[in-house]
């Protein structure tokens, strides 16, 4: 028996991509659907990760024979599958055949209960709509309207069974509707007081607040459009001509507009501070207005939690990448919780990232700040210079020629490095970065003299009206560590003595060692 080629849709998932499609999910004591089981590759993955149960569908006789005691099959072609048959199911999780992923996912959601997660592999061409593909263009709809998609790339090349094919992600989330549209979206009065004292994140009341805040406007939004609608039509004056059809010589009536309506009603959708109107080419539907709201207090919550406080400007794009993505979860209080839980056990992992970032800002923007010299990106035994050069840091202001930093660069970002800098010292010491600011707010609030030393942070600053400026560690044990921190994360062993400066230019200077093994 050679299932490969009797079956031309049959590429078992490899086991790294079905983690892949599993992250962040709870399958504990869940009921599973399997659409597509083949030879059982998710089937096993689910109940290895603590599914309850998992049921499945697979037309393939072989197949079929293989999952016996592994599932429940309930049906061999799943595009039969009716609602009533998966009313119970948490997950729907699925690698469709590419030759039919649009209708395998689509129906997948159609027969989908309230509350369930719809997980799926599908060709990436299914959802670039290239061919104005009418299947393809649903897809792609429902996909931005209700969940995510992810490029994976061509992760079957060296599969069981290979192809080039590039493959996407899907999630999609089925919440209720109607009167039953907000089902679970609160806690039960026991989950509650867990909640309400759960890692000291945020208060109980602030997230039952802006969820009790998101589902009342979300069910008056229908009721108000509803309102608006009629109020425009009200108001819009027109009446018909009789004319003669041409062609078949009938009657017919052709309604006649005048003027548009000085004041019309409607959602309106703000852009970048400029209001741009729900009635004028952008239309603003029920589950479009939940996705803008979910995004704004996805923001509050992450500014609640001081989440940019100590960020880098790569982690901050990581981190509106991440809220970007739960804007499509239901926003009910349990994943509120559920989230922030995600992100303070990444919290360390992200800082230390921050440092090495920051390492790498140093003696990027010279090769003179690192003990490396030149060779610094090849060189694994070195460590950034106690006292090191930034350039295009400082400008000259307009006003009586005062030190000014150039933070709205367009083609240079240093100043934002050198803050960046900071706020991972501030992880790494504890220190409170609000109390510190930005070192351009520290200038313009204090008006250093050119050519003069300054302390800002954690270091001895001097700027020059050519642009660069000067740092130097206040504190040697900061100095010192930073560096060690930074080689156990790259593997590197630090040099036992380094010069802290570089070979004096004058008989008065000298050169000091600091031994440190």
């Amino acid at each position: 028996m050679n299932l490969f080629s009797n079956n031309p849709d049959f590429y078992p998932t490899p086991t790294h991509v079905i983690e892949k499609m599993m992250m962040s999910e709870d399958f504990i004591g869940k009921t599973v659907l399997e659409p597509s089981a083949g030879s059982g590759n998710i089937v096993r993955w689910l109940k290895q990760n603590g599914a309850r149960e998992v049921v499945a569908c697979e037309n393939d006789p072989h197949c079929r024979k293989l999952l016996a005691g592994q599932c429940s099959l309930i049906a061999d072609d799943f595009l039969t599958v009716t609602p009533d048959m998966v009313s119970h199911v948490d997950y729907i999780v699925m690698n469709p055949p590419f030759s039919r992923g649009a209708d395998h996912i689509l129906h997948a959601w159609e027969i989908a209960p309230a509350g369930c997660t719809v997980i799926a592999l599908c060709n990436t061409s299914n959802l670039r709509n290239e061919y104005y593909n009418t299947k393809h263009l649903k897809l792609s709809e429902t996909v931005q309207l209700n969940g995510s998609s992810e490029d994976l790339g061509s992760v079957f090349d060296r599969a069981e069974r290979r192809t080039n094919v590039k493959v996407s992600l899907v999630k999609l989330y089925k919440q209720g509707s109607g009167d039953n549209e907000f089902d679970g979206y609160f806690f039960s009065a026991v989950d509650e007081d867990t909640a309400s004292c759960k890692d000291g994140l945020v208060s109980y009341n602030f997230v039952r607040d802006i969820v009790g805040r998101y589902v009342q406007a979300v069910k008056l939004f229908d009721g108000v459009m509803l309102a608006a609608k009629q109020i425009n039509e009200a108001a819009d004056f027109f009446d018909y001509t009789t004319v003669i059809d041409e062609k078949t010589g009938e009657e017919k009536q052709v309604k006649n507009t005048y003027d548009n309506l000085p004041v019309t009603f409607g959602a309106i959708l703000c852009k970048n501070d400029e209001d741009v109107r729900g009635d004028n080419g952008t239309k603003i539907t029920h589950e479009q207005y939940k996705k803008y709201l979910q995004k704004h207090y996805w923001k509050i919550i992450f500014k609640k939690l001081h989440m940019e406080k100590y960020a880098t400007a790569q982690l901050r794009e990581n981190i509106n990448k991440f809220i970007e993505q739960q804007t499509h979860i239901p926003f009910t209080m349990a994943n509120i919780y559920r989230v922030l839980e995600i992100v303070v056990k990444t919290n360390s992992q992200r800082m230390l990232k921050a440092l090495e970032e920051a390492f790498n800002t140093i003696c990027s923007l010279s090769a003179e700040n690192s003990t490396a010299g030149e060779k610094w990106k090849t060189n694994a035994n070195y460590m950034v210079n106690k006292r090191f050069i930034c350039n295009w840091i400082t400008t000259v202001g307009t006003w009586y020629g005062k030190m000014e930093v150039r933070e709205w660069s367009s083609y240079n970002d240093n100043a934002t490095k050198i803050n960046d800098v900071c706020k991972a010292l501030c992880y790494m010491t504890g220190r409170n970065w609000e109390e510190i600011g930005t070192l351009g707010e520290y200038v313009r609030k204090n008006e250093p003299e050119w050519g003069k030393w300054f302390e800002w942070g954690f270091f001895r600053c001097r700027g020059y009206k050519k642009g660069t400026m000067h740092f130097e560690f206040l504190d040697d044990d900061v100095w010192f560590k930073f560096n060690y921190e930074v080689s156990k994360l790259k593997g590197w062993s630090l040099p036992k003595k380094t010069q802290t400066e570089r070979k004096p230019r004058t008989k008065k200077q000298t050169t000091t060692e600091v031994t440190l093994f």
